[in-house]
């Protein structure tokens, strides 16, 4: 619950959540977030037992660590995309802007690229040393399935027992798995340079999704229930607010458009504002004093 505030005031400024939210006091403390964050948190104590209240938080917390080793998985086999919104923040004059996306196009190999057609021995002996859009794509399914598997796996293991049929469909899922993340395996890493990436892919993030899920269903069923609310509620919020107010919608709306051929730019401006997507990355100083928070992170 201590997070709970920052956490709050940060989707708020992205317009995931409602834009009151993140308002900031005159001493510049997001006070609405705090209050919001407050009046919940002695709501759901009033409602609920102390040991529901940490199975709630457990079940939550192990699914947003699931959740990271997927995108682990899944982003480190992705090409190379251009961030456009990177490349606006840091050009002022649109000759540069387009001299900018053409370096980009060439440099990500927007060329025509010879077709690849998905057959086994295409998975498993990719000609291409760099990760394709065909490569990425049978990542992005080969986690989906993964995902099922192995929560399907760990379900049948705490229910099944020591039967006989979850003995069986155990041996398969676990045959599956490793048939899956075979393929993860031959398909090829982006070599994009980082100050750190996680080691022993694909291996340890389908090891900690299986530890993370294994968990989640040890957890009991009134706890999924009102996991599965909680689940309701949130997708409502966004399907129903934020996925229309988002920073990424914002870009989507805002007319930018790139082709092979060109590029067009036709930026919406409110009043004499600047744009989100510069305003994100050109004045730090700005974003700094309208959320005290990163300041105060430096503070000893």
């Amino acid at each position: 619950m201590f997070p709970l505030p920052r956490i709050i005031f940060a989707m708020a400024r992205d317009g995931l959540l409602f834009s009151f939210l993140g308002k900031v006091s005159s001493r510049k403390t997001p006070i609405v977030s705090t209050m919001a964050a407050g009046v919940l948190s002695a709501i759901m104590a009033f409602l609920f037992d102390l040991k529901d209240l940490v199975d709630l938080m457990s079940i939550g917390t192990l699914l947003a660590y699931t959740l990271v080793a997927a995108c682990v998985l899944v982003l480190r086999y992705q090409p190379d995309q251009p961030s456009l919104a990177y490349q606006m923040a840091n050009t002022t004059d649109e000759s540069e802007l387009n001299e900018s996306v053409s370096n980009s196009d060439s440099q990500l190999g927007f060329l025509p690229e010879e077709d690849e057609k998905c057959t086994l021995k295409t998975l498993l002996f990719p000609k291409n040393r760099n990760p394709s859009r065909l490569s990425g794509f049978a990542v992005n399914i080969c986690a989906s399935v993964l995902g099922v598997l192995i929560f399907t796996f760990c379900l049948i293991t705490v229910l099944g027992g020591a039967a006989t049929w979850s003995i069986v469909c155990l041996v398969l899922l676990a045959f599956s798995i490793a048939g899956i993340t075979a393929i993860i395996w031959r398909q090829p890493e982006n070599k994009t340079k980082l100050s750190f990436k996680v080691p022993l892919l694909p291996f340890l993030p389908v090891f900690s999704m299986f530890v993370n899920v294994y968990l989640m269903v040890q957890l009991g069923k009134g706890t999924w229930i009102r996991f599965a609310i909680w689940m309701v509620l949130g997708f409502c919020i966004y399907f129903g607010y934020g996925i229309r107010h988002s920073t990424e919608a914002v870009l989507a709306q805002s007319g930018t458009e790139v082709t092979r051929n060109g590029y067009k730019q036709t930026q919406v401006f409110n009043g004499d504002t600047m744009a989100p997507e510069k305003e994100a990355f050109l004045d730090d100083e700005e974003s700094d004093a309208r959320n005290p928070w990163n300041a105060e992170e430096g503070d000893p």
